[in-house]
């Protein structure tokens, strides 16, 4: 079966109906690529079960305010300094007690950084979050013991309640507060280690974008539609060159057309 037709007119039909396709498949795909995806259904579904609104409490009661600020007086003294650590490991949660052993808090390895604090008793925390067994806090301002070369620090962390005694789950510094300077006191915590924000540097900056797929398909399209013309325009030039040769061949190869008769009645004369 002969794919390319012998008809040059039929030839030039079928290249031009080729390059009209490949342009209108191109723009589909382009239109198809530009399209934005499908939104999710913001309705629940019918047999969703109802939704729950979490809420966070941040009462406690003074009762329990006074045990916890009692186990961080006990816990803190003897493990800020690392001065008592069966005491410390004795008052310890599981989060706190987990990964480490209380001979490595023996020796001075302990999760709790540390620190020669001033203070016999601890309160002034703050609550983040509380529960019937929990408590998350920060804001407990911790001062340094007078010749101590450090400064004061704010701790944060959690106390948990387990057989009715308060253990501290959870320890952590938030900040360290620097040494006075002519410009005041100054906190440093996680934030001043971060990247600064727009605002802090002056005004709203613009952050550059990210070309998405939709615009990389565009410019896969239009590079596409550039190479194809001139492949389409060389293909065009090659069939063109091969019918003038092929007709000049036959024009060529063709026998001379008979003389008149009146000529050839004078040659016989």
């Amino acid at each position: 079966m002969r794919v390319i037709p012998s008809s040059a007119r039929a030839r030039r039909r079928l290249f031009r109906f080729g390059i009209v396709l490949a342009v209108a498949g191109a723009i589909a795909g382009i239109t198809v690529g530009l399209q934005s995806p499908k939104q999710p259904d913001a309705a629940p579904a019918r047999n969703a079960p109802p939704a729950q609104l979490v809420t966070r409490s941040t009462r406690v009661s003074t009762h329990e305010r006074r045990a916890i600020n009692a186990t961080l007086s006990t816990f803190l003294g003897a493990a800020l300094d690392h001065s008592s650590p069966a005491t410390a490991w004795r008052l310890a949660g599981p989060e706190m007690k987990s990964g480490s052993t209380l001979r490595q808090w023996r020796a001075g390895t302990s999760p709790v950084p540390y620190f020669p604090t001033r203070e016999k008793t601890f309160g002034g925390w703050e609550t983040v979050d509380a529960g019937p067994n929990y408590v998350v806090f920060d804001h407990l301002l911790v001062h340094p013991r007078r010749g101590s070369n450090t400064s004061s620090s704010i701790f944060a962390g959690e106390v948990i309640k387990s057989d009715g005694h308060w253990l501290v789950n959870r320890l952590y510094t938030i900040a360290v507060m620097k040494r006075p300077t002519k410009t005041g006191t100054h906190q440093v915590g996680p934030q001043d280690y971060a990247a600064p924000s727009a605002s802090s540097q002056g005004g709203a900056q613009t952050s550059g974008g990210r070309l998405g797929k939709q615009w990389l398909l565009v410019g896969a399209g239009i590079v596409g539609l550039a190479l194809l013309f001139p492949l389409g325009f060389a293909v065009a030039s090659a069939l063109r060159s091969r019918r003038r040769q092929r007709q000049y061949t036959e024009h060529r190869n063709r026998d001379l057309p008979p003389l008149p008769g009146s000529l050839q009645t004078g040659e016989r004369r």
